[in-house]
């Protein structure tokens, strides 16, 4: 089952990637990678929880990968709270590069620790 959750992680986490760069740029596309990117948190805490309840160590990697990847789920729900008012198209910029930057980030961080 451990395995089958890692691997449902790595496909969710390219989805991720490539979702976030190539549908970041509208408010349709923003509402898709936060539904991706939450499914991507919500399986890493199943892992996370599947590693703490058969007592397997959490080195601090895993602990970043986590709280890197609940910063992501937020930059993209703010783009998207703030592409649905007037006048805030930097701010919905800024967050949707700050989200696709920290969404390869973790997708890099994720893959050594998978070495």
């Amino acid at each position: 089952m451990f395995s089958a959750l890692l691997w449902t992680h790595t496909v969710i986490a390219v989805l991720l990637a490539l979702c976030a760069i190539i549908f970041s740029w509208n408010a349709t596309g923003r509402r898709v990678v936060n539904a991706v990117a939450s499914l991507q948190f919500l399986v890493g805490l199943g892992i996370a929880g599947y590693m703490g309840a058969n007592h397997m160590p959490l080195p601090p990697a895993i602990w970043w990968h986590l709280l890197i990847g609940l910063a992501i789920v937020t930059f993209f729900g703010v783009a998207m709270a703030a592409g649905k008012r007037a006048g805030r198209g930097g701010l919905v910029t800024a967050m949707s590069i700050l989200g696709i930057v920290l969404t390869c980030f973790n997708l890099w961080l994720g893959s050594a620790m998978a070495r």
